[in-house]
């Protein structure tokens, strides 16, 4: 997957901005649901790895059994890489700091900082163009992120400067597993696979072994719902339609919706958890939003049809 705009129809092009728009929801409802159900007591954090690899695990594993489990380009070294950042640790990070911190929080800290971060690596370690534009978008995301540090710091609530900082380190890892696939020459698909089964082979047996786990008191219907939402809606029905979404507007185009990811993760917290943001968290969203769509090279998709 290059990146570059299919020749599609408009009705192509629906389904596919449609498609990201439900792929943003789910990433951005993802913030809150966990949120409730570790602040609850429903699941731990250590439980977070299990359930966002289970079903992928399961779905993905005739993929790895066809291609090995062998990183492409990046051999051995990149499947350690993979393990170590967005496959078992992510989760667990994610897990961990959004006991401290709000969800709108987690929204702007991770999937807000991620690409500036993939920005600067990219620079540093690929070579990648270092244009105006993208360095105003790096200033617009940490411009939002102080302010929210700051609005935690004014209200005393120093706790969360532990979530902040796992948000931090999940950002990373993200930052990471995205210049390890770009090295690999993956597919999307075969990345993927690596990502949930390795997660299942490699903390699947750490889970037991830890025994901190919420899921074995839950009620089916609830274990059913955390298993579906985590795993299936958030790992793999949401990465499916934003890989659809990629291959007919290219990436630019397809790039603006994840933007909005901390913008539905505030919105869908009030009604969700009774989560309100204030002016400042509210200014700190729009600009980290500003800032991913400047960073990542974001085109509006309904501009009209190009021609790669």
């Amino acid at each position: 997957m290059n990146g570059a705009p299919n020749l599609a129809s408009k009705p192509q092009r629906l389904i596919a901005v449609l498609a990201l728009v439900f792929a943003t929801v789910l990433w951005g409802g993802w913030f809150p649901v966990t949120r409730l159900g570790v602040t609850s007591g429903a699941i731990t954090a250590w439980d977070m790895p299990l359930l966002r690899c289970s079903a992928g695990a399961i779905v993905l594993l005739p993929i790895v059994l066809r291609h090995g489990i062998k990183a492409g380009n990046a051999g051995w070294f990149g499947t350690l890489i993979i393990l170590a950042t967005l496959s078992g640790p992510f989760a667990l990070g994610i897990g961990y700091g959004i006991q401290y911190a709000p969800s709108a929080h987690a929204a702007i800290f991770v999937p807000g900082c991620f690409p500036a971060l993939v920005f600067a690596t990219g620079i540093i370690f690929l070579g990648d163009k270092a244009s105006l534009r993208r360095f105003l978008g790096l200033g617009a995301v940490i411009l939002g992120v102080v302010i929210i540090g700051w609005v935690a710091l004014s209200a005393g609530n120093e706790g969360a400067l532990q979530g902040y900082l796992a948000f931090h380190a999940c950002a990373w890892m993200w930052a990471v597993y995205t210049v390890i696939v770009r090295i690999t020459g993956l597919s999307p698909w075969h990345s993927l696979a690596i990502t949930h089964v390795g997660a299942a082979a490699v903390y699947g047996p750490i889970w037991l072994l830890v025994g901190d786990t919420g899921l074995t008191s839950l009620p089916l219907p609830e274990l059913a719902f955390q298993i579906g939402y985590h795993g299936v809606l958030n790992g793999l029905v949401a990465m499916f339609l934003y890989i659809y979404g990629i291959r007919i507007l290219g990436a630019s185009e397809a790039a603006i919706f994840a933007a909005l990811v901390p913008c539905f993760a505030a919105v869908l917290a009030w009604p969700l958890i009774g989560e309100a943001i204030g002016p400042a968290e509210a200014l700190a969203i729009l600009s980290v939003t500003i800032g991913i769509a400047l960073v990542s090279g974001a085109k509006l998709p309904w501009a009209g049809e190009r021609q790669s």
